[in-house]
């Protein structure tokens, strides 16, 4: 289990356009958190004006006009989203990868496949961060 300061199941979106995926990291995580998927940046972005997150999965690869990193960049220029914590799930694990996303403003990087606790973990360390 997370263990947080929260009195309720930490909201996270997380914007995957893979179905499969989305399904199972909800599935994995559904006695931790509150789980909702975007498939596209316009969906998540919809999404953020209508629910209080705690935290952002992000995909990186996403097959739509605007990629994660766009999407990460967009909100952490925006006063309303800038403190909301992002890691990114991503696929993109080679040489140099890590350091690209993060250098584009996410807070933390776990590549696929992941551990389910090394992933707690971070939720858990920047879930109590920004709180």
């Amino acid at each position: 289990m997370l263990e947080n300061n929260f009195t309720a199941k930490p909201k996270i979106l997380y914007v995957e356009d893979h179905e499969e995926s989305a399904k199972i990291l909800i599935t994995i995580f559904k006695k931790e958190c509150d789980i909702i998927n975007a498939v596209s940046v316009s969906e998540a972005l919809e999404k953020l004006k209508s629910v209080q997150f705690d935290l952002i999965i992000m995909d990186i690869a996403l097959h739509t006009k605007f990629d994660g990193l766009e999407l990460i960049s967009k909100l952490k220029s925006d006063e309303k989203y800038k403190n909301i914590p992002i890691i990114a799930l991503t696929a993109h694990a080679m040489h140099g990868d890590k350091e690209k996303i993060l250098d584009g403003g996410a807070d933390d990087y776990v590549s696929k496949p992941f551990y389910k606790n090394i992933l707690i973990e971070k939720i858990n360390r920047l879930i109590n961060h920004f709180q």
